[in-house]
């Protein structure tokens, strides 16, 4: 895939992978529709995205992605402003703010509806848009290292995330039918807001993973027509490899 003038939506676009990978698909050429409940930095990150620019190429929505009718909303926004959804990135998640076992409030639950139920919605909206125009494209989910191994601080992201790569994985087929490619990127822990509170006990386990190194995991899955089904994870250690296949790059080579 060319991303010069596809269409991207991205939601979790106000900061972190969400707005990293923002920042480069526009700087390729890509228009993007970005979804956030954080108001504030979304429409300033719309605003530098279209600085200097003869046309709007970015647009911001406030987006609960629990919310399915405002998911809905994000596509329905890229047909109106742009014509098509060629790219669907379902990045918003949270994480844990205490132990499970403390968590008298049940917020757990909305760890699942956000990481894992609203990316299922945002997984079939995708297909459903993306096959309209006949041109297909590309849905790349965030799912994480704790998707691929059991992490003992946060074992209810850990269950969404499982959860992520099961359904990315399950698509291969469908998607393969239908011209709609469905990917997954599974990082390890970057400094991003999502780790904010555990960041200190994450840092005395492993080293953080470098945003940029997630995006580039993220363009991977897009550009690469090859990889579908597929999910790409990313550690300091060893770089980006994708589910035992090496990616190519000396510098990204790994075994799954």
């Amino acid at each position: 895939m060319i991303v010069e003038n596809k269409v991207a939506i991205i939601t979790g676009a106000s900061s972190g992978f969400g707005k990293a990978l923002a920042e480069r698909l526009v700087g390729k050429g890509a228009k993007v529709i970005l979804a956030d409940i954080d108001i504030k930095d979304g429409e300033r990150l719309a605003t530098e995205l279209n600085y200097n620019k003869d046309v709007k190429v970015a647009y911001f929505l406030k987006c609960d992605v629990t919310n399915y009718a405002e998911q809905k909303a994000l596509f329905d926004a890229a047909e109106k402003h742009f014509g098509r959804v060629d790219i669907v990135i379902n990045n918003a998640g949270i994480a844990e703010r205490q132990p499970l076992w403390e968590d008298q409030a049940g917020f757990w639950k909305k760890i699942i509806d956000i990481d894992l139920s609203a990316v299922v919605e945002g997984t079939r909206l995708g297909l459903q848009y993306a096959q309209k125009h006949g041109q297909g494209g590309v849905i790349i989910n965030t799912a994480s290292l704790a998707g691929l191994y059991p992490q003992a601080l946060t074992p209810a992201y850990s269950a969404a995330k499982f959860g992520v790569v099961g359904l990315t994985r399950s698509l291969k087929e469908y998607g393969n039918q239908v011209g709609v490619r469905v990917n997954a990127v599974a990082p390890s822990f970057a400094d991003t807001k999502i780790i904010a509170p555990i960041r200190d006990a994450v840092q005395k386990i492993a080293p953080l993973v470098s945003v940029d190194m997630v995006i580039d995991a993220f363009m991977l899955l897009i550009e690469d027509d090859s990889f579908s089904g597929d999910v790409a994870r990313i550690t300091p250690q060893y770089g980006i490899s994708v589910m035992g296949r090496s990616t190519g790059s000396k510098d990204k080579k790994a075994k799954l």
